[in-house]
């Protein structure tokens, strides 16, 4: 008897195997728009909030920008207060700015009248966080007798103090 040789050795590439293949089939394309309303609904209430998202960070930006001119402001005040000599010139601006941002963010009718211990309270009632001690005393020294009469550390104190005044303040406009 004569030896069947498999068909891949007979030469036929790979024999019957071939037979048994089936053609491949692709599936159907995916759809890259949402088929379903609950689909679109969600989307368009995900574009309605990222909308009112962009507006309110935008205006809230807006709104505050006085508080980020004020701070830059007294950065530049203390670094000129740490390297001058002569201490009192640069602290003797310091009650001007606090009043310039707190007519910026709160009605003019309520604080423009205000001063000595009715402003001091205004500052701790409206900061969030209470004025201090040193950091009044300071500011009662600089705004009667002028920025030569503050002392050192109650200075640094009224700095500290503003900077934490003018980016917690809740103001009402």
């Amino acid at each position: 008897m004569t030896p069947v040789l498999p068909p891949y050795r007979r030469g036929e590439g790979f024999g019957s195997l071939g037979v048994r293949f089936e053609e491949v089939l692709e599936p159907a394309r995916v759809a890259l728009w949402p088929a379903t309303p609950g689909a679109w609904i969600t989307l368009g209430m995900l574009a309605l909030g990222l909308a009112l998202g962009s507006a309110w960070f935008l205006r809230r930006q807006w709104r505050r920008r006085y508080r980020r001119a004020a701070e830059r402001e007294l950065s530049a005040l203390q670094r000129d207060w740490s390297a001058a000599r002569e201490r009192g010139e640069p602290l003797d601006a310091l009650p001007a700015l606090l009043k310039r941002c707190a007519l910026q963010g709160f009605a003019r009718e309520r604080v423009a009248a205000l001063s000595g211990a009715a402003w001091l309270a205004f500052l701790d009632a409206t900061g969030g966080v209470p004025f201090g001690e040193a950091a009044q005393r300071a500011l009662r020294a600089i705004t009667t007798r002028g920025g030569a009469a503050a002392r050192r550390d109650d200075a640094e104190r009224l700095f500290a103090a503003a900077r934490v005044w003018i980016r917690r303040h809740h103001a009402d406009l």
